[in-house]
């Protein structure tokens, strides 16, 4: 095991351009080994930009704007740093987009692997030339096409490894980019016995001494703890207030807390509740370890990239920093 480590965690950046451009700069400010890029990689939405003579139509966060074709190019970017993705099209290929959804969702998923694609090489490009690596997993909120499209990203300076484990520089990553059941019904979601399942077949194949030295990275943190608390919703979605006070609950995994404990890896990443930055600890069964649980939280729709900076030294969290910028 190397003696020291500099580690950084980010995770659901929702395909915002701003925070993937601060991620590929991110070596150049704080220096560090390894970056872990821990779930969510891509936006939600396609906003649909019509072309209607020399002008353009859209609905720009949630209010109708003209837009002339000097000022196309900033209202792009302004979509695309807010995490959505913009296409420009005639009034007839949106009438077409409106009435297919399968061609729809065709559309949006080629769209983010070319936008993922674009920001990923020029995070390669950056990475390489200070010799850092980044590791990534796919979420919950990522299409299973997107992820099969991108899963061949293995190369000397970027990896994709969900439910995969890699070794790197005396640590070994287990990755797992999965949650428990949400509102949203994602594509990417499970029921918690078959989350225990599978981060038991990935943990199962390591050895005591190997766990030791192991960085589980699993996109949903674990159930009832400081890292998973998100605002308690109604049967419609929204946000229940008492007293002026946004109701909070626990919605992280059982399953995951459960193997953590009962495996006790030396760390344990994870992203998915972006309301609930911070670190945690849970006793392991296995070893009477406390394993350190960190969130590093997500503003992505201010194009904020939030971070937590770890120092891993002789097997064990030396020192944490909680950052945003």
């Amino acid at each position: 095991m190397p003696n020291r480590v500099r580690l950084v965690l980010v995770s659901d950046l929702h395909g915002s351009k701003a925070a993937y451009g601060k991620l590929a700069n991110l070596p150049k400010v704080y220096k560090c080994d390894v970056v872990v890029l821990a779930g969510d990689l891509t936006g939600k939405v396609l906003v649909p930009i019509i072309r209607v003579g020399s002008q353009y139509v859209t609905n720009l966060f949630g209010e109708k704007k003209v837009i002339t074709e000097g000022e196309l190019n900033s209202v792009i970017r302004a979509i695309r740093d807010s995490g959505y993705y913009a296409q420009v099209m005639s009034k007839e290929e949106y009438d077409e987009l409106s009435n297919n959804p399968t061609k729809l969702k065709r559309l949006l998923i080629d769209i983010m692997v070319r936008e993922f694609s674009g920001d990923i090489s020029r995070i390669r490009d950056n990475y390489r030339q200070l010799g850092v690596k980044l590791l990534l997993i796919p979420g919950n909120d990522d299409f299973n096409d997107f992820a099969n499209a991108v899963r061949g990203i293995k190369d000397d300076t970027v990896m994709y490894f969900d439910e995969e484990v890699v070794e790197l520089g005396g640590l070994i990553y287990a990755g797992f980019g999965y949650s428990n059941p949400t509102p949203w019904h994602t594509e990417r979601e499970l029921m918690e016995d078959e989350i225990k399942k599978r981060l038991i077949n990935i943990l199962g194949r390591l050895s005591r001494s190997e766990l030791d030295r192991t960085v589980a990275v699993i996109h949903v943190p674990p159930y009832n703890t400081l890292i998973d608390q998100a605002p308690k919703l109604t049967s419609d979605l929204k946000p229940v207030v008492q007293g002026g006070i946004v109701v909070m609950e626990h919605v992280g995994s059982a399953a995951v807390r459960e193997v953590i404990e009962d495996f006790g890896p030396l760390i344990s990443l994870h992203g998915h509740v972006h309301e609930s930055p911070g670190i945690d600890y849970l006793n392991a069964r296995c070893c009477r370890r406390k394993v350190p649980v960190v969130n590093a939280g997500s503003e992505y729709q201010s194009g904020v990239l939030r971070l937590a900076y770890l120092i891993i030294e002789n097997g064990k969290l030396k020192d944490k920093l909680l950052l945003r910028g």
